[in-house]
């Protein structure tokens, strides 16, 4: 007798049997004790996880000897021939290779005609979104309104392929994928009733390459049992299926955090020479990366799709990590990945993923920064440093603009200060509204704004806008254009209701306000230069962006 695949020796024939579908398989039972099954049903879901044995089980319910049953004999002439695959009434169509019209009218016509034994004929068309789309239109009016002796059966991987006039005229099931807990139970049951000796991590990576399939789980236990017979060794299982041994990963993550390399390189190298892809070497640590992140922040319990022993190995490794540095090297390692599955170099390109992610420098949590900045206050406060009078705290870092950041002190130069606050100051009659003006175009152009609060701007009686702008400044050259001036019109009779005439006039600076420019661009060297300001920069790895300088009242 030919040898029997373990797929098809363990294939579930009661809906008990069936892994990880509990739902499905109890509303069917129900269904069948209750006579209301419907005359069409779809079952959808992945690969391998028991849809066509539970079509062949519904059959086995309706036509067993002591049926309608939920529970068929298995013993009866119906049963036995359900199961073998040989029922002249269990109809098992394979719609890849049947994919038109022609088939389905064949099909219309054989419904017809009753059972040839049995109470119930059952038609059971596998991978049925591969049927054409006249042949789902021939098949519409049958499936709608099928004989009473007929029930159609409808099982595929890709529901979304199914045209909704057939969806709307079934009963749909999704299967789910096999929990790995309940893949690695069933994979120790048959390993111990058929005598083979096989280790827990070998269970384990059995179940984990299944991918929630339990007829995946069962080819890989068979390539193993054809290979070693019933002593099977976790180092033989590894390197026959050319799966990536764990501790490499679990290295590669270690090495990545301790910021080594060399030693990413040189575990990468191992792995291909043991014929590891790298493109399968870049998926385990970005999956590895994932996990370590969402144990550290949902804890053990929400790291799915791996063992306790996984978990517990992960959480030690990462404990020393901040939330903040894992997601960013998992979003580093996930761009990596998919340069590396699309790269004709997959190995250099995972080398230089594997660099970047140990050059990436740790990233500090914002309390921690703040925290740091209040202490940097601290510290510097004490010395009469150029830094603000209130310090920026937690909970005003949000509202705290980052202009306030520094005051100037001012000292022999006051007096000068103050004399060009005055002056850089708009003037504004009292009659004058160009402050809602400028608050209104902050929100029509806001670059034009920006320009008009950095002139001196005022609205006379003959209704001109009159703007006096020192000469050689980026705002002459910007407010001189006659397109920013005809915006300026347009928008302030948006505002007034009435027009407006645009006057430029320019400015040189005077002997005073020069001395006191140089002053404030020494002023501003002096704060870029201070100890204290670099100290910030590198806690924040930034820039100085802009300075302002403010007059001490």
């Amino acid at each position: 007798m030919a040898y029997l695949v373990l797929a098809r020796k363990w294939r579930p024939r009661a809906f008990d049997e069936v892994i990880g579908q509990e739902y499905i398989t109890k509303t069917l039972k129900n269904a069948v004790l209750s006579n209301k099954l419907a005359h069409a049903l779809i079952f959808s879901g992945p690969r391998g996880v028991g849809k066509t044995s539970t079509a062949r089980i519904v059959a086995k319910s309706l036509n067993c000897d002591k049926g309608p049953t939920p529970d068929p004999c298995q013993t009866c002439v119906f049963c036995k021939e359900i199961s073998d695959g040989i029922s002249l009434d269990v109809i098992e169509i394979d719609a890849a290779s049947h994919t038109g019209v022609k088939d389905i009218r064949e099909i219309i016509e054989n419904i017809r005609y009753l059972p040839s034994l049995g109470k119930t004929k059952i038609y059971i068309i596998d991978e049925a979104h591969m049927l054409s789309q006249a042949a789902f239109n021939a098949l519409l009016k049958t499936l709608e309104e099928p004989p009473p002796h007929v029930i159609f059966i409808l099982a595929t991987t890709e529901v979304h392929k199914i045209p909704v006039t057939i969806l709307s005229r079934c009963q749909r099931f999704d299967f789910k994928k096999v929990p790995l807990e309940k893949i690695r139970e069933r994979i120790k049951l048959i390993t111990s009733i058929e005598n083979i000796v096989i280790a827990d991590e070998t269970i384990d990576v059995i179940s984990k390459e299944s991918d929630g399939s339990i007829r995946d789980a069962l080819s890989l236990l068979d390539q193993l049992i054809a290979t070693f017979g019933s002593n099977i060794s976790y180092e033989d299982s590894i390197r026959i299926l050319g799966i990536l041994d764990r501790s490499l990963i679990r290295n590669t993550i270690s090495a990545i955090f301790k910021k080594d390399p060399k030693t990413c390189i040189e575990i990468l190298n191992e792995a291909c020479e043991k014929g590891v892809s790298p493109k399968r070497f870049a998926e385990d640590v970005l999956k590895m990366l994932r996990n370590a992140l969402i144990i550290k922040t949902c804890g053990n319990e929400m790291a799915s799709g791996i063992s306790i022993f996984d978990k517990k190995e992960i959480e030690e490794i990462s404990a020393d990590q901040t939330t903040e540095t894992l997601e960013m090297l998992f979003n580093l390692m996930l761009q990596g990945t998919e340069i590396v599955q699309k790269s004709p170099y997959p190995q250099m390109a995972l080398e230089m993923t594997l660099v970047k992610l140990t050059m990436l420098t740790s990233t500090v949590p914002l309390d921690e920064i703040l925290d740091r900045i209040e202490n940097l206050y601290k510290i510097v406060s004490t010395n009469n440093t150029i830094f603000s009078k209130n310090p920026v705290s937690k909970t005003q870092h949000e509202n705290k603009s980052s202009d306030d950041v520094f005051e100037n002190v001012p000292n022999k130069h006051s007096e000068e200060n103050q004399l060009h606050s005055d002056t850089s100051r708009r003037e504004i009659p009292t009659q004058n509204e160009i402050i809602p003006l400028i608050e209104y175009l902050k929100v029509k152009k806001p670059m034009i704004a920006t320009h008009m609060e950095h002139v001196e701007c005022v609205i006379t009686e003959d209704s001109t806008i009159e703007i006096t702008v020192p000469t050689q400044s980026i705002h002459f050259d910007y407010l001189i254009r006659k397109d920013i001036q005809e915006i300026i019109k347009t928008l302030s009779k948006e505002y007034f209701g009435k027009d407006f005439r645009i006057k430029i006039h320019e400015k040189s600076l005077t002997a005073s306000e020069t001395s006191i420019k140089e002053t404030n661009n020494n002023i501003r060297e002096k704060i870029q230069n201070n100890p204290v300001v670099q100290d910030a920069l590198e806690i924040f790895n930034g820039r100085i962006v802009n300075l302002k300088i403010k007059v001490k009242e």
